[in-house]
């Protein structure tokens, strides 16, 4: 009669069959790799219940938000879709092309800031890539700013920007959208450049 064997689940070695250890789990050459099987097991429901808790928290904590605790991320969101949307393009103010990169060498500036009209911060026609020494130092540059908006988006539009001074409340749920679809559009516009 040939000699049957068994294949350690832990490290997948042959073994005799009438040696090692049965249990419910599998077949093992030796109580250390039964032991080291167990403890990987454990490890890994004890990750897939860390991430379930972590994603769980996540939820709890963004169900939480407020007006405030949100206006700063729709921010975020929107003015990464205009940085990417106006990528390589002059600034709209003085007409310089800087090197984008990572820490802010182009802003997105707004035409009418969002201090004085609160309602146009999530306006795309009022919000166009901005170098920094323009919308930093100089306020702005509002006077060459309108003159190049009007010639991007036209004067009907430009004059609707500026008489445009109905106050609106943003509510959470028009936050969460805002910052969702900003970030959508962003990353489809990156991935086509």
């Amino acid at each position: 009669m040939a000699n049957k064997t068994r294949r350690c689940t832990f490290c997948k070695d042959y073994f005799p069959a009438d040696g090692g250890i049965v249990l419910p789990a599998g077949f093992f050459c030796s109580f250390d790799h039964a032991a080291e099987y167990a403890k990987k097991k454990q490890d890994k429901l004890k990750e897939k219940r860390r991430k379930q808790q972590k994603k769980t928290d996540k939820t709890k904590r963004d169900s939480l938000k407020t007006v405030r605790d949100l206006m700063p991320e729709a921010q975020a969101a929107f003015n990464k879709y205009i940085r990417a949307r106006d990528y390589g393009l002059p600034c709209i103010s003085c007409g310089a092309t800087p090197k984008q990169k990572v820490g802010g060498t182009v802003d997105a500036g707004h035409y009418r800031s969002r201090g004085s009209a609160g309602h146009l911060r999530f306006n795309v026609w009022n919000c166009h890539s901005q170098c920094v020494l323009c919308n930093r130092y100089q306020s702005g540059n509002v006077v060459d700013y309108r003159i190049n908006l009007i010639k991007k988006i036209g004067v009907e539009r430009v004059e609707t920007l500026e008489n445009d001074n109905d106050p609106r409340k943003f509510s959470v749920e028009y936050l969460r959208r805002v910052k969702r679809i900003f970030n959508k559009r962003a990353r489809i516009v990156l991935k086509r450049k």
